[in-house]
């Protein structure tokens, strides 16, 4: 095969012809490699690499597959994971681009890169991110913005925005987590899906603080061009861990899941959750998509949804949340020898010291009182999965923003005339972080140019369902045709 007809591949089709014999591990990654050596330098959406240990596992790989021995699901399967707090031994970890960590090293392994070489995959490197994950867009002091394939002046969303390189068709599947729509937001920039299941589907090992993913949840999970690929890398990571207290058992299988039908569904439709400002290309676009579940025998109802705050107080309260566990990694960190705040503040961008030290000094009568706002928030939410299986919207607000120079691009100003918290204020992602609902976003169209994306929730724990409707919307409305054009697009930054 040549490197198109091996960067069209999805990772489910890699892995059958790797297990079959009809193509090689070797010949896989060698061509992900040569894709990402030639198409990242104007995307930089990879920040790592490990190109001799990639190779060498392909060939231990290789040997075992010749030899006759059983192998992974994802056998041959060329991945990357994130550069935020995800840890493999021996390789860096900035935690987004902070220059004081350009070195560090931890002597960690996450659960994603464990669960994928458990099945065989290869890990090739990391991908670029926005700083402690606090902004929905990619970009940072030490190694600057992932550009969008589709437009490489504008920015590819964040913070798992390295996952560009899954559009781009350097890696078919990548790693994405999410403290406030990381997952989806930069799916729904760069054109490809994707998942983040209910909390405690897949493990978030944290230490010193177990607890320290729920306030905000905090998620882990794919991203993919396909959903058979999200399918099947969750029946890889959705793994219950001991060290995980809120980890659970999967009894389901999520290539099963993808044959379930809509049909008779409930589907709450809102463009804009009745407090947010959206750009009519983005509203008109999603409009139009979600009609699709009509043909699958859903039922499509305007979404009355009653949230007593403002987007703009709903932002804040994020910031706060989000920026209350940065303060925490920063603290840990500090006992290493790396006081960042102190001896590094300068590598983090204002808006993030700013956050962090509202945190710091909340009372415990302003921690309570940010717990009852979620609770309000997460109870609208139990009233409204009572009469729906499903809520359907924009995943973002706008379209993707042009890329700054100063390693630190923020979203619009306003939407609409109405000023918007540019770090996640233009993201109606959020709500899942509050509440622990399954959700994903798939690409439901282009407009501009762009693409834009789709947000699926489901009920708490139902992420089957969600699957089920991702599955059902890529066969009626395939975009697969929307990466055509990358595969033409040019290699130098304009």
């Amino acid at each position: 095969m040549d490197q198109n007809e091996l960067g069209a591949l999805s990772a489910f089709s890699i892995a059958k012809l790797v297990r079959s014999r009809e193509i090689s591990p070797v010949e896989v990654i060698a061509a992900a490699i040569e894709r990402t050596e030639r198409r990242n330098p104007s995307l930089n959406a990879v920040v790592f690499t490990d190109f001799e240990g990639a190779m060498d596992r392909a060939r231990e790989l290789e040997v075992r597959i010749m030899r006759g021995d059983r192998v992974g699901v994802l056998a041959g399967v060329p991945t990357y994971m994130k550069d935020l707090f995800d840890f493999k031994p021996g390789w860096p970890s900035t935690l987004g681009g902070i220059r004081a960590l350009s070195d560090f090293r931890p002597d960690l392994l996450s659960h994603y890169p464990a669960q994928m070489e458990k099945a065989d995959a290869v890990v090739l490197g990391k991908t670029n991110s926005a700083t402690m994950g606090f902004c929905g867009i990619t970009d940072n002091f030490l190694f600057g913005p992932t550009r969008n394939p589709f437009d490489l002046s504008r920015n590819s969303g964040g913070s798992s925005g390295g996952a560009a390189a899954v559009a781009d068709g350097i890696v078919p599947l990548a790693e994405g987590s999410d403290g406030g729509g990381s997952i989806r937001i930069p799916a729904a920039w760069s054109g490809v899906v994707g998942f983040q299941a209910s909390f405690g589907r897949v493990p978030v090992v944290m230490r010193p603080n177990a607890f320290g993913a729920t306030a905000p949840f905090v998620y882990e999970g794919p991203m993919a061009r396909e959903v058979v690929d999200v399918a099947l890398s969750m029946n890889v990571l959705a793994k219950a861990d001991p060290r995980d207290p809120h980890s659970v058992e999967t009894s389901f299988d999520f290539l099963d899941a993808m044959n379930r039908s809509v049909k008779g569904k409930k589907i709450g439709f809102t463009t804009n959750f009745g407090i947010f400002p959206v750009e009519p290309e983005v509203a008109n676009v999603v409009t139009d998509a979600v009609k699709t579940f009509e043909l699958a025998g859903a039922h499509i109802e305007p979404l009355e949804i009653r949230l007593p705050f403002s987007s703009a107080k709903l932002s804040d309260l994020w910031c706060r949340m989000i920026c209350a566990g940065s303060y925490a990694v920063l603290q840990s960190l500090s006992k290493t020898g790396i006081d960042i705040l102190k001896d590094h503040r300068a590598d983090l961008p204002p808006e993030l010291v700013h956050w962090i030290g509202v945190a710091e000094r909340m009372s415990l009568r302003e921690l309570h009182a940010d717990q009852l706002m979620r609770t309000i928030v997460f109870d609208e939410f139990v009233r409204v999965f009572e009469a729906y299986d499903y809520i359907v919207a924009p995943t973002t607000t706008c379209l993707p923003v042009k890329n700054g120079h100063d390693g630190d691009t923020l979203g619009p100003f306003e939407v609409n005339g109405i000023p918007v918290n540019r770090r996640i204020g233009w993201a109606m992602t959020y709500f899942s972080n509050f509440t622990g609902n399954p959700c994903a976003s798939v690409p439901a169209g282009m407009t501009s140019g762009l693409p834009v994306g789709l947000q699926i929730m489901g009920r708490r724990r139902a992420d089957e369902d969600v699957i089920a409707a991702c599955a059902c919307f890529e066969r009626l409305r395939p975009w697969k045709p929307q990466y055509d054009a990358l595969s033409h697009r040019a290699l130098t930054i304009p």
